[in-house]
Formats: C-alpha cells, sequence, structure tokens
C-alpha cells in the first residue's frame, strides 16, 4: 500500500515530464516537481495561526500518475 498525504502547496519550477524506455513495454512515465509547503501552527491562544516558516519538497509521481498530473499541474 502506498503512502497518502493530503497538503496543499506552490509548485516552484516548471514541472519535469520524462519517459524511460522498458524493453517492449510502454515507457515508464515519471513527473517530478518541487513545492513550497508552509508551515502554519494554531496560535496557543485560538485566534489562528502563525507561520513557523516552510519547506521544499521534491514530489514525483509515476506511471499513469505522471501523464496525467503533467496535463494539470503548472508553475502559475
Amino acid at each position: 500500500m502506498g503512502t497518502s498525504i493530503d497538503w496543499e502547496g506552490n509548485i516552484g519550477s516548471a514541472p519535469e515530464f520524462k519517459e524511460f524506455a522498458n524493453g517492449n513495454k510502454d515507457p515508464r512515465r515519471l513527473l517530478r516537481l518541487n513545492v513550497y509547503f508552509d508551515n502554519s501552527i494554531p496560535k496557543s491562544d485560538g485566534t489562528g495561526y502563525e507561520d513557523r516558516g516552510g519547506f521544499w519538497a521534491n514530489v514525483e509521481f509515476w506511471h499513469k500518475d505522471a501523464e496525467h498530473y503533467a496535463n494539470v499541474y503548472q508553475k502559475g
């Protein structure tokens, strides 16, 4: 079973789509993107959130997901 994470972030650069030869089979597809995620923490007094600095993450999608999201995600 794969890992599932539900976050919202900002794409930092244009996604990179690649295809790799796979013998006589369909090529393997890869989509890579860099995403910046905010790190907002609830305030102790309950009046909202404070920014604790965010972080960058390298995100990869493979196979059919890569092909699908290559048409969906773009920097902007």
